[in-house]
Order: structure tokens, then C-alpha cells, then sequence
């Protein structure tokens, strides 16, 4: 434990985060606690100039000198607490303020992370752990470390002036009470310790059980929930993993509870020889009444405001303990690299994209998922990659947006490989379509802007975009049409169908203006006829621009300039549809199967054809 201590005790990086975002009102809060930790001292000597007077003009009359003194002392007295009542509120508003200002701050800062960290990230379970316990601490560990600082400081004060006045009694009596505090002090940082073990540990299970949770409470899984019944299952498994958790929390606070009470029964026993010292002195008569008042009144604030600056050694170790996570999380290293010396993204590309033996495989993993492409998509050429799931297309346009960087061989722009431009370059120039697209419930006005987030609210390219996608009649039939809020997380939201989500995503790849547009199962929830439609207008609304089509539907990629068809991470033949159906290889089978199944059709361009649905 005493390296964790040590590593714990290191707060400078949680003080500058407080200080970034609310250094005024910290300074406040500063100068409130230092007074705070003044005025029960000042108030402690002010009650022994009144004691002391009173036993020395005990056996005199009062006189108006004496009670203009006494009530010019209580008055002091009472601007004191009035003073103490103030700035007890003050500091308490102005904590409130500092809690929503760090609060804001660092989860900026996890938001900025996240948003710097590489995709390889999100694709590991360790990573998402990280995650987890930064999100979660990040928020309240700083400024619950700056108030243990600066409780520490009020009370530490306040300590080190009752211990000043008690060492003047007999310095063997700060001695018994500094070491009776020394097994408070080890037992809660070891508590401390074991908590935050604890914690790390059960972290996945933490997830899970806020996962379950969310499947049975969010409407994401609502319809098979309540299709498949599975709800008292995973209701079981949750109260499981929360059985789980509150084991390993109830073994740690049993620990810590016997703990504290040996502990503070013994700092109990010491404290109260060393007052009963301080007793048998005033009885024997060798201290005054005065002195009586100071040093009963000195122990009193000693023991008072030993066990908050314990409490707040141990919070301080335990915040900043915690906080590490948020270090952890900050310091993960990006694996694709800025360049050192970018070069300048081409605007228009004279040469196009091309892949030459690339092979990749995700990190952490042995099995290759790409081996060997050689690919080349033209400025205006629109290319098509066909195959079964798993076979590695997805991976393909993660590797063209520099998601991650290749194992083996390049892709370059007109001749310049991915890794000379700047990221946000590359990324600039793709729009990329997934088929998990987002569905964004926001108003449709904006889910087509990010797209292009650069863009005024009302610039004409959103509607432009909107009508290439087949969806601004949609739009503009909505109650308060581009402004009408999407989905039903929010109040007055409207629903879309899937196919309609997916348009609106199709809108939001072409408002981004840029060179290349990858299509990932583009079309998967339009009906034939709106797929037709969509990719009948296709070319003559890409305004030139490049395209990459990845699909399991032969409807969808007839009207590709080349076709490959990759098989097991591999391209085994590349040409037009008519060539590919001629050269009587894996795509022609496939074609044919497929085309037989739906041979009652009379045109072949509105079938939705499913590579999976066949087997070569």
C-alpha cells in the first residue's frame, strides 16, 4: 500500500483540473475555509479573556468599565458566529457552483478523449472497462479532492493551533493523541485500498448489469423483449450480478467497520487520559481557571478536528486513487498516427484511390481478415464489393478512412499513401454509410447537418441533399417539417420507418460534399422499388463524385463500373456485371441460383438479392 499512497497522494494533476474550470471560485472557497478554521480559535481565546477577567474582579463590584470590556467582548463573540453562519453558507454555495464547473469540465474532457481515440478502442472489452471508470469517476473525483484539501486545511489549522496550546500544557499529551490517530489513519487508507480493488475488479460486472438493465428499461430492445419473453431471464441475471456486487461491497465495509471501531475506541481511550490529566491539574490548582477554559476547550477543538483531518487524508487518498482511472483512460496511445510533415489533401483527385497488396488483421488477433487486395476505385468510377458476411468488406472501408493503418501494403490518393495526410484530411474527403447507421433524435434538419457540421442550419445543400436521398417529401410533410424532432426519446418526436432512418443517413453521406462516398448495404432496408429509384438517380446526382458499394444485393451493384468479389478475406475475380457473368466463376453461380429463385420476376434490376441466401 505505501506505493499506492505515495502514487495516490500525487494531487497536483486534480488541482489543475479544478483550477482550469472554476479557479475564481476556488479561490473563494479557499479563502472562506482559512476563515472558517480562524474563528473557533479566535472565539476559544476570546471565552478565556472573558473567564480569566471574571476571576480576577470576582471579589470586586462591577463597575461600567468592566461591563462596557465584558459586553465589547461578547460582541466580539457574536460578530464571530455571525461571521462562522456566513461563510458556512457562502462556502456551501459556492461549492455548488464549483461542483457543476468541474463537473462540465471533465466530462469535456473524457468527450474530447473519446472523440481522439482511435476506433480500435471501441472494439476491445478492456477498453470499454476504461471507459467505464472514467465516465464514472471523472465527474466528482477532482473537486471532491480540492474539498478534502481544503477541509484539510481548515481543520489542520485549526488542529495545529489546538495542539500549539495543549503542548504548552504538557507536550506528552500531544504525543499520546498524534499517536493514538496513527491506526485511524492506516486502517482507512487501507479501506480505501480494498474499496478501490474492489471496484476495478467488479467493473464488467458493473457493465453488464447496467446493460441488462437498459435492455429491459430502453425501447432499443422493447419489441423482442416482450416477443420473446426473455424479460424474467435477464431479470434474474441481473439481481445475480447485483448479489455479486453488494457480496464483495458488504465484505469490504464488515472489514472496514471493525477496523474503525478498534481503531477509534482506542484514539477514545487515549483522548480521554489525556483530559483527565488536564482534570487532575485544574484540581490541584496548578493551572488557572482561565487556562482551565483554554486547555478543555483546546482538547475539545483537537479531538473535533483530528477526526475530519484524518477523514480528510483518507478521502484525499481515496479521490485521487479513484481519479487514476481517469489518468489511465487519458493516457491510452493513438495507433494511427498523425503525420509529421502532412501533405496537402488533392481537391479534385486526378488519380483516385488505390489499394496495392494490402493484408489486415485487427489488433490482438492472429487471423488475417484481409490478405493480399489490390483495388482501385477512379475519380467518378463507382465500385462495387460483393460477398458473404464475414468475408471482410466492412474492414476494407474502415482501412479507407483510416480507422486503422494496414499490417502489409498501401492506400494512397493520387499516389500519396494515407499515412502523409492528415487524418482529419482523409476523413474529410469519405462519407461514410454504414448499415448500422446512426438514428439520431434530433430534428431532421440537423441528423442531415452532421454530416457536414461546418454547414449553416438553413444552408439549400441540406434540402439538395434530402432530395438525392428521396426523403425531402418526407420531411417536409412532418408537423414542423425540417425542425420536427426525430424518434420518441423526446417529447413531440416523431417516428420514422427504418427505410426512412436509412434515407435520412443516405442524405447525410451526400451533404458532406466529398470525394468519395462509401456505401455499406446502402439500400438493405428500402423496398425494391424505393432501391431502384435510388440507385436509378445515383449517377447522375453523384456530381462526379467517386463511389464505393458494398452490398449483398445484385440489384444494388449492376450499375457499378467494376465489381470485385471478395471471399474469405481475398478477391478472387473483379470485372462489370456482364463480364463477371460471363466469365462463369463465383459470382455468375451466385447470380444465377439467386436470379432462378426470384425467376418469376420480370426484372432482375428490383430484386433484392442476399449473397447468404446462397451457397456457391
Amino acid at each position: 500500500m505505501g506505493r499506492d499512497l505515495l502514487e495516490a497522494l500525487k494531487i497536483h494533476r486534480a488541482i489543475g483540473f479544478v483550477w482550469r474550470s472554476a479557479s475564481r471560485w476556488t479561490l473563494i472557497s479557499l479563502a472562506l475555509l482559512i476563515l472558517q478554521g480562524l474563528i473557533p480559535l479566535a472565539t476559544l481565546y476570546l471565552f478565556k479573556l472573558v473567564v480569566d477577567y471574571l476571576a480576577q474582579h470576582q471579589t470586586h463590584p462591577p463597575s461600567t468599565e468592566s461591563y462596557e470590556y465584558l459586553f465589547l467582548l461578547l460582541g466580539v463573540g457574536l460578530g464571530l458566529a455571525l461571521l462562522s453562519n456566513l461563510s458556512s453558507a457562502l462556502v456551501r454555495h459556492v461549492q455548488v457552483i464549483q461542483t457543476f464547473l468541474v463537473a462540465d469540465h471533465m466530462q469535456r474532457l473524457v468527450q474530447s478523449k473519446s472523440i481522439d481515440t482511435d476506433l480500435a478502442f471501441y472494439e476491445n472489452s478492456q477498453s470499454f472497462d476504461k471507459l467505464h471508470r472514467a465516465q464514472k469517476e471523472s465527474p466528482s473525483r477532482p473537486l471532491k479532492i480540492v474539498e478534502a484539501l481544503t477541509e484539510l486545511a481548515r481543520n489542520g489549522l485549526t488542529l495545529a493551533a489546538a495542539v500549539g496550546v495543549l503542548f504548552t500544557f504538557h507536550w506528552a499529551a500531544v504525543l499520546a493523541l498524534l499517536s493514538a490517530s496513527s491506526p485511524v489513519l492506516y486502517y482507512r487508507l487501507r479501506h480505501a485500498s480494498d474499496l478501490y480493488a474492489m471496484q476495478r475488479e467488479m467493473t464488467e460486472k458493473k457493465r453488464l448489469s447496467g446493460y441488462i438493465n437498459r435492455l429491459l428499461t430502453t425501447a432499443d430492445f422493447a419489441k423482442e423483449v416482450r416477443a420473446f419473453g426473455y424479460g424474467p431471464l435477464m431479470a434474474r441475471r441481473f439481481d445475480e450480478l447485483r448479489k455479486d456486487l453488494r457480496q464483495g461491497m458488504r465484505k469490504i465495509s464488515a472489514h472496514g467497520t471493525r477496523r474503525e471501531f478498534v481503531t477509534e475506541t482506542t484514539a477514545a481511550f487515549v483522548g480521554y487520559a489525556v483530559l483527565a490529566t488536564i482534570i487532575l491539574a485544574a484540581l490541584h490548582q496548578s493551572i488557572t481557571l482561565g487556562q482551565i477554559v483554554m486547555y478543555l476547550g483546546a482538547f475539545h477543538l483537537a479531538v473535533g478536528s483530528l477526526r475530519p483531518t484524518l477523514r480528510s487524508v483518507a478521502e484525499l487518498y481515496e479521490n485521487n486513487l479513484f481519479l487514476s482511472t481517469l489518468y489511465e483512460f487519458l493516457a491510452v496511445p493513438r495507433s494511427v498516427a498523425e503525420p509529421d510533415s502532412p501533405i496537402e489533401m488533392p481537391r479534385p483527385w486526378l488519380k483516385g484511390v488505390s489499394i496495392r497488396n494490402l493484408s489486415f488483421r485487427y489488433p490482438d488477433t492472429d487471423n488475417l481478415v484481409l490478405v493480399d487486395i489490390n483495388l482501385t476505385i477512379g475519380p467518378g468510377e463507382i465500385v462495387a464489393l460483393v460477398g458473404k458476411n464475414g468475408s471482410g468488406k466492412t474492414t476494407l472501408t474502415k482501412l479507407l478512412c483510416r480507422f486503422y493503418d494496414p499490417c502489409a501494403g498501401t492506400v494512397t490518393i493520387d499516389g500519396v499513401g494515407l499515412p502523409d495526410f492528415r487524418v482529419a484530411d482523409v476523413r474529410r474527403e469519405m462519407s461514410a454509410i454504414y448499415q448500422d447507421f446512426g438514428r439520431y433524435h434530433f430534428t431532421a434538419r440537423l441528423n442531415v447537418l452532421l454530416g457536414r457540421p461546418d454547414l449553416a442550419p438553413h444552408d439549400p445543400a441540406i434540402v439538395k441533399a434530402a432530395k438525392w436521398a428521396g426523403i425531402h417529401d418526407t420531411l417536409e410533410s412532418l408537423p414542423t417539417g425540417y425542425d420536427t424532432v426525430l424518434g420518441r426519446y423526446f417529447m413531440g418526436g416523431v417516428e420514422l420507418s427504418i427505410g426512412q432512418w436509412q434515407k435520412l443517413a443516405l442524405a447525410r453521406a451526400f451533404v458532406r460534399d466529398s470525394q468519395l462516398i462509401l456505401l455499406d448495404e446502402p439500400t438493405s432496408s428500402l423496398d425494391a422499388a424505393a432501391e431502384f429509384e435510388f440507385f436509378e438517380k445515383f449517377r447522375e446526382m453523384s456530381q462526379g463524385r467517386s463511389a464505393f458499394i458494398i452490398s449483398h444485393r445484385f440489384s444494388s451493384v449492376r450499375l457499378a463500373d467494376r465489381i470485385y468479389v471478395l471471399d474469405q478475406g481475398r478477391i478472387l475475380e473483379k470485372g462489370s456485371h456482364d463480364q463477371l457473368v460471363e466469365l462463369n466463376g463465383l459470382y455468375a453461380d451466385l447470380y444465377r441460383q439467386q436470379a432462378s429463385f426470384y425467376g418469376d420476376l420480370p426484372s432482375p434490376e428490383l430484386l433484392a438479392i442476399d449473397l447468404d441466401s446462397a451457397t456457391p
